[in-house]
């Protein structure tokens, strides 16, 4: 009798011993995903613009809510905004400052105004301003403002980074992207070309007509 009494509290401590044993293992797992097997979970790609620093052109300034692109008097979005990656900017002869919406109006921009420009874009990674000249350019499927869909990179290692998770992404040049901007301002004035003569064929049309009228109303007197 004596010998089962003192089983009882035995039993009972046992268990509280396991208790408090699970529960310090819940609460070192608390907030956490338990492994419970297969592969580890990928880890984030490494971007050196992320660490590394550069001095910045002292000249450049940032777009403003009010800011259009010179080009196409559309916003340009600041650097807080998600199309702000795509922002660009050019320092003109004079020593103004010229804001683009995307790398397409920069380059066409030089094709409008025959001129030719200190042509600035961001870094994809930090966001911080860098020569158009010195950037490693990659092509990609994102959305930008103008659909031209180029991303920059001060270091060409993170662009390699970049197309590594980007599979479709490719490293272009610059001179592509001028020579596929020249096309598009060629193609567009051909339009207006075409539409203006078709406007004056209308005119003259509506003209003959009214003199046929006037001709005609003059012979019935």
């Amino acid at each position: 009798m004596k010998k089962w009494l003192v089983t009882i509290p035995l039993l009972f401590t046992l268990a509280a011993c396991g208790n408090d044993e699970n529960g310090q293992k819940n609460e070192a797992n608390n907030g956490a995903e338990v492994q419970t097997g297969g592969d580890a979970a990928p880890q984030a790609p490494t971007y050196l613009s992320a660490t590394e620093d550069w001095e910045v052109d002292e000249r450049l300034q940032e777009p403003t809510e009010e800011s259009l692109c010179e080009m196409c008097n559309m916003k340009v979005y600041t650097r807080e905004h998600d199309m702000g990656v795509f922002s660009a900017q050019g320092i003109k002869a004079d020593g103004t400052t010229a804001f683009y919406d995307d790398i397409g109006c920069l380059v066409n921009a030089e094709l409008k105004f025959k001129e030719q420009n200190e042509k600035y874009v961001r870094d994809y990674i930090s966001l911080k301003w860098l020569n158009v000249e010195e950037a490693t350019i990659v092509k990609t499927e994102l959305k930008s403002p103008m659909n031209w869909g180029y991303i920059f990179f001060k270091f060409e290692e993170d662009a390699k980074t970049y197309i590594a998770e980007n599979p479709t992404a490719y490293v272009e040049k610059l001179t592509i992207i001028q020579a596929a901007a020249k096309e598009r301002m060629m193609k567009k004035m051909k339009e207006k070309e075409a539409q203006g003569k078709g406007s004056e064929e209308m005119n003259v049309e509506d003209h003959d007509g009214h003199m046929d009228m006037k001709e005609e109303g003059n012979g019935h007197e």
